[in-house]
């Protein structure tokens, strides 16, 4: 009798044990994917001052004065973020030691403005690509590729493909947001702005697919309303180039009015991307 009540008390031990330890595992394995969720927020943030950035100091770049106050502010913000990142823990991922090592550089250039607009931008294209670059280290580090939006679509592949359309749509901003300071559309600036805006389209259209097809009720009703402000704002976008932009002779839209007119469907992807992501932090 003895030793069956020795038993019974040792195999509740043992179950106690392993259920505890399955618990604290859970809840690490949480937290970590908490972490990673705000980290993916933050390098949004991070990705979107950089596309703003190159749009405007390519603006001052080609004459356009009175952003410089804007340009500051912009820098300042950017200062802020790579702060608070470091903090969060970036700095063990060296494509964010790259930028972080680069970045001081590319801000003194932008305000001095002593590169080519070519080289400006190629710089501000690099530093946005390596960002990518590691929210993909990080949607897999942090066991974010597992979030599903019903069976068959990958929250994090979703999240990746919207920022790859949003910085192609910004890349075409930055040029022509430059081709309306200076007046005229010529040489490269012509070629790559027209490179740009076939670019835009069939990725976009094969991204507004994949939203259709995300099997969750409360995110399609958010998807319908911001894919219809997508496609508004990117055709849009298309026949301003095309009309305004990509013609011979002088350009008379405004640089400002440029921008603001390409951020358009980029606030309205980025709104997507925010949303996904809270999706992902309720269900986590």
């Amino acid at each position: 009798m003895t030793l069956e009540i020795i038993g019974t008390v040792l195999g509740s031990l043992l179950f106690i044990g392993i259920m505890k330890s399955w618990y604290f595992d859970k809840k690490k394995k949480l937290a970590k994917i908490k972490l990673g969720l705000a980290l993916v927020v933050h390098i949004q943030k991070i990705i979107s001052s950089c596309q703003q950035h190159r749009g405007i100091s390519n603006a001052i770049l080609q004459g356009n004065k009175t952003l410089k106050i804007q340009l500051i502010s912009i820098q300042s913000q950017l200062d802020k973020l790579i702060a608070e990142g470091n903090t969060l823990g970036l700095n063990k991922f060296p494509q964010w030691e790259s930028f972080v090592g680069h970045w001081p550089k590319l801000k003194i250039h932008s305000l001095n403005r002593d590169l080519t607009s070519q080289n400006l931008l190629r710089q501000h294209n690099v530093m946005v690509y390596g960002h990518l670059s590691l929210l993909d280290d990080l949607m897999s580090d942090y066991q974010l590729t597992w979030i599903m939006l019903g069976s068959s679509i990958h929250m994090s592949q979703l999240c990746i493909d919207t920022l790859k359309v949003v910085e192609t749509i910004a890349q075409s901003r930055g040029i022509g947001a430059g081709i309306c300071s200076k007046g005229e559309c010529l040489g490269i600036d012509k070629i790559s702005l027209g490179f740009l805006r076939i670019s835009i389209i069939a990725p976009t259209n094969e991204l507004l697919t994949e939203f259709a097809h995300v099997d969750n009720s409360l995110l399609q009703s958010q998807l319908k309303s911001s894919s219809k402000l997508i496609k508004e704002g990117v055709d849009n976008l298309i026949a301003t180039i095309e009309n305004k932009i990509l013609i011979d002779g002088h350009i008379n839209m405004d640089a400002s009015e440029f921008f603001k007119m390409a951020t358009q469907p980029i606030d309205a992807l980025v709104t997507v991307y925010q949303n996904l992501v809270a999706h992902a932090v309720r269900n986590a």
